[in-house]
């Protein structure tokens, strides 16, 4: 980078936090609403220019941040790059200029019917020219280097140096869909009050609250196409909605699914410098959130100007607004016209009283935390905390009342994951609900109740949303099991809820509660239906059912509860990865004894730090 340039931008920091500032040169976000260049008689024209920018990810009142990024000839650099979106059969007409300091290499300017992307490598001041048909259909990005190697991306000052491409089927109408380009900027910021180490995780150049709100009404066709073009897994989570995978690819390809094909899904997985396409409907008005489920890149901690040694567990003025940043986008949903009330919620037939409990010195110094359900006529002791919390059983299309006691000494407030409710009820405190009527947090020493009539039988999650770096962690989340209209469970059926023991990301992986699960005994002849439950805080799991070294067969039956269409409920290969926040059910049955191992292998940050073996005893 240049000297110039540094000096501009740390006298430019120095404003930020509380100085006068000059005049700089500054990244703008980019929606991705409309395409770069100019179409003309199905030709697209786009110069581009790569240059040193700054880039405010939270808005003018944080610090910025020195990047490069691409800008339009003429125009400020933007973040992500401008999009390119144009009809199949469009002719594409590119030049890029380097304008930075050292030499560049760009990918992702050509047809995607290559079976490799070409590189053009363009030196300081230099430009380089392509032109090439775009034929096939997809959701692409193209991006530029100037360290590392030429297929990855980047996490410092090419982490913003990418774009999406997105080439429309020909003739197809115009849909209304919404372009997210999701990156991830990691670097010691010096400028800042308290010098450190800080990740930007941003979806279109911003991180909550300073992402664009989305509003529908309800009743809309809504689409989503995602591009992960960062170097960390995110599975991507709609709060009370489920939606469909309607496609998945990469950089080079995108496999778009038939009808067969496609997936319901309330958390969808997606690995690094992948893309997806997703649609759902909107069926409840009320205040929504879409964000990644790796808790560390949704967490207050990742603001810019966040103080650890003066942060403590305090009430925030909005729990929404204030105890979340990163990768979450807001989704306001309208009620039909005409229609202002919130819906009246039917009598329950179902009460259940729910304690959230906190002891001290179970994690170290750290407290241990617990949902522990009211058995009897007596509440459970203050400190009963249990390990893993209490499983709540529900039934299809009951009425269900559950009060929720807060009796640890920080606010809480719980999210029903993948249940279709009301928004008031969804469990984002201060945001949850519809126009004035707002659910809170439930402060110490409070209640909260909680209505709900589950849509579907099948296997969900509940968890604290809020201060999730220590609640979620150290035990505030649980198994949420929908039983269908008869409300009769089946003693073949298996739990195993995939969590942590304790704050931080590397801490010890648990498996019902223990590091050391017991084995699973299993009966012959009969069928065993296993309910994967993924509510680690960033642990990405790879389960395996093996015989010796062998992976072993069983049949997919839902995934975050909503079965399976008869297409994809098949034998497979018991091999298969979860992301936190997903929930995935399978079907064992054998006719002869065996001895089988489930193997658990934790991954975090693309590093393996755990792997567990349970014993499978077929009897």
């Amino acid at each position: 980078m240049s000297v110039g340039f540094r000096a501009a931008l740390s006298f430019m920091l120095l404003g930020a936090v509380g100085s006068s500032s000059a005049p700089v040169n500054e990244a703008i976000p980019n929606n991705n609403r409309i395409s770069g260049g100019r179409l003309v008689a199905g030709v697209l024209s786009l110069d581009l220019d790569a240059r040193e920018t700054v880039w405010y990810p939270e808005g003018q009142t944080s610090p910025g941040i020195p990047i490069y990024a691409f800008a339009e000839k003429g125009k400020q650099a933007q973040v992500p790059a401008p999009l390119v979106r144009v009809p199949a059969g469009t002719e594409i007409r590119v030049t890029i200029r380097n304008s930075l300091p050292k030499a560049m290499i760009v990918r992702g300017f050509q047809d995607r019917q290559a079976s490799q992307l070409d590189t053009l490598d363009i030196l300081p001041g230099a430009e380089r020219h392509v032109e090439f048909t775009a034929t096939t259909p997809g959701t692409y990005y193209y991006w530029g280097r100037t360290d590392g190697n030429r297929e990855g991306a980047s996490e410092t000052t090419d982490a913003e140096l990418v774009g999406a491409f997105v080439v429309d089927p020909p003739g197809a109408h115009a849909i209304k869909d919404r372009v997210m380009v999701v990156s991830m900027w990691r670097d010691t910021l010096r400028t800042i009050p308290h010098p450190a180490y800080k990740e930007a995780p941003t979806i279109n150049g911003r991180g909550w609250p300073n992402t664009e709100r989305l509003s529908y009404t309800t009743g809309d066709t809504v689409n989503f196409r995602v591009i992960n073009s960062s170097p960390s897994p995110h599975p991507m989570h709609l709060h009370g909605f489920y939606f469909k995978v309607n496609s998945r690819g990469d950089a080079v390809r995108d496999t778009v699914y038939t009808v067969s094909q496609r997936r319901n899904a309330v958390t969808e997985f997606m690995r690094p410098q992948t893309t997806m396409t997703m649609s759902w409907v909107p069926t409840r008005p009320g205040n929504w959130l879409f964000h990644c489920h790796l808790i560390f890149h949704i967490a207050r901690s990742l603001k810019l100007l966040y103080d650890e040694e003066n942060e403590g567990h305090v009430h925030l003025a909005n729990h929404a607004l204030d105890g979340m940043s990163g990768l979450v986008v807001g989704i306001h949903v309208s009620g039909p016209r005409g229609i202002t009330r919130f819906p009246t919620d039917p009598v329950a037939k179902n009460r259940l009283r729910l304690f959230v409990d906190e002891k001290p010195n179970v994690y170290g110094n750290g407290p241990g935390y617990a949902f522990v359900l009211q058995e009897g006529s007596t509440p459970p002791a203050i400190d009963s905390i249990r390990l893993p919390s209490s499983t709540i059983i529900i039934k299809k299309n009951e009425p269900t009342e559950i009060t929720v006691f807060n009796r640890a000494h920080s606010p809480v407030s719980i999210h029903w994951h993948g249940i279709e409710l009301q928004s008031y009820y969804d469990g984002v405190g201060d945001w949850s609900g519809w126009q004035s009527r707002t659910a809170p947090v439930i402060m110490p020493g409070d209640s909260f109740v909680v209505r709900m009539t589950p849509d579907r039988a099948g296997t969900f999650i509940y968890h604290t949303h809020t201060d999730e770096n220590v609640q979620l962690t150290s035990g505030l989340y649980g198994p949420l099991i929908v039983l269908d209209s008869t409300g009769r469970s089946d003693p073949n059926d298996r739990i195993m809820l995939m969590g942590n023991g304790g704050p931080g990301p590397f801490a010890t992986p648990f498996y019902n509660g223990s590091p050391s699960p017991p084995p699973i005994d299993l009966n012959v002849g009969s069928a065993h239906r296993i309910r994967f439950v993924n509510i680690t805080p960033a642990g990405i799991k790879r389960i395996r059912l093996l015989k010796g070294d062998t992976v072993q067969t069983w049949r997919a039956v839902a995934k975050d509860g909503y079965d399976l269409p008869p297409a994809q409920a098949n034998m497979r290969p018991a091999d298969f990865v979860s992301g936190p926040g997903e929930t995935m059910d399978f079907e064992i049955k054998r006719t002869e004894p065996q001895s089988l191992v489930m193997e658990f292998t934790t991954v975090v940050q693309a590093k393996v730090i755990s792997v567990v073996k349970v014993p499978v005893n077929m009897r």
